[in-house]
């Protein structure tokens, strides 16, 4: 019996033979578009709620950008810009979170290929060293029996796991988080704290951050921009919670790493037009969404295409913009 995966792999392999992909670059090409990359974790391990960009993957991608891009960092885009070279159009790799998986598998990979990242941290998550709550809830139900995941009680929440196939665990950490993730921090906290001794009763793994010695290695060649001081999803927050947190960034990122702060990714690419003002007023130069869409080099409000999948075929695709070409009928 053909599984779900097979037949996704068929499909963007006919995608592929049938030039998709020659297509979206010629439009990029033609309409000078920036295709910014939304990458998170580069790991050969797998977690069904939270999958990895699997490393021999990742390289294909970089092959398949050094060819057909220039691949460049926030920092060098207005000079990338005015100055064409080989009518290749401009792209960024863009990090968030601050895994340390980024350090064991991501950097050997672009030195070997000679390219560079922005990475975006999470001054919190770096401090304790933990990952942010939803990324501990993933590693707890990728270690949790069925039964113990079944016992989670929520209000309003009714979701349960069907079973142990891969494919009910990924709608299941889907429900759960959206859940979770589309509310102001105040309560989705007391909410967390229903969680937790339920979580303390499974021993498990939990996913590795950088440290600060980590952040400050990659930032001798990398660009590091900030994910929120503690990865809040702000669309649901106070304008004077923003800003409350933007000034914990901007200090951490002047008094403990020393370095200067000009890019600020909002988190699951959640934001208010309100929000964008602030960080301009605070001479943050590049926002970054998520937005699934190329960008303009010569604006400062930047969406991402996220980079996930199961083949390099599937990967090239959804980074040059698949996606949004199909929901256009492109």
């Amino acid at each position: 019996m053909i599984g779900r995966r097979q037949l996704k792999g068929a499909y963007f392999n006919l995608m592929r033979l049938m030039r998709r992909d020659a297509r979206l670059l010629r439009q990029i090409r033609e309409r000078d578009f920036l295709v910014i990359m939304n990458l998170h974790q580069i790991s050969p391990h797998s977690n069904p709620y939270w999958p990895a960009l699997r490393p021999h993957i990742f390289e294909d991608l970089l092959l398949f950008v050094k060819k057909h891009f220039r691949v460049v960092l926030f920092r060098d885009l207005e000079a990338a810009a005015a100055t064409p070279a080989s009518g290749k159009p401009l792209a960024i790799l863009s990090f968030d979170d601050g895994y340390y998986d980024f350090i064991e598998y991501a950097v050997p990979l672009l030195d070997k290929h000679k390219l560079t990242a922005n990475m975006n941290v999470i001054p919190a998550c770096v401090e304790s060293g933990q990952a942010m709550w939803n990324v501990q809830l993933y590693d707890f139900l990728n270690a949790a029996p069925r039964k113990l995941i079944n016992e989670i009680r929520l209000p309003d929440f009714g979701g349960k796991l069907a079973d142990d196939g891969e494919q009910a665990k990924v709608q299941y950490g889907l429900k759960i988080s959206r859940y979770l993730k589309n509310r102001p921090h105040r309560e989705r906290e007391t909410l967390w704290q229903k969680l937790t001794p339920l979580m303390q009763k499974n021993n498990f793994p939990q996913t590795r951050m950088m440290t600060r010695s980590e952040v400050l290695q990659i930032a001798a060649r990398h660009e590091v921009g900030v994910h929120s001081f503690s990865h809040e999803s702000m669309e649901f927050e106070s304008e004077d919670f923003f800003a409350r947190d933007l000034e914990r960034c901007r200090a951490y990122f002047q008094h403990t790493l020393r370095l200067p702060l000009e890019i600020y990714a909002f988190p699951n690419g959640s934001f208010r037009p309100r929000q964008i003002e602030i960080l301009r007023q605070n001479g943050i130069r590049h926002a970054l969404l998520v937005g699934e869409d190329y960008a303009q080099s010569r604006l400062d409000v930047f969406p991402r295409f996220t980079i996930y999948g199961d083949s390099p075929a599937e990967v090239r695709l959804r980074a040059i913009g698949f996606d949004r070409g199909r929901r256009e009928g492109a």
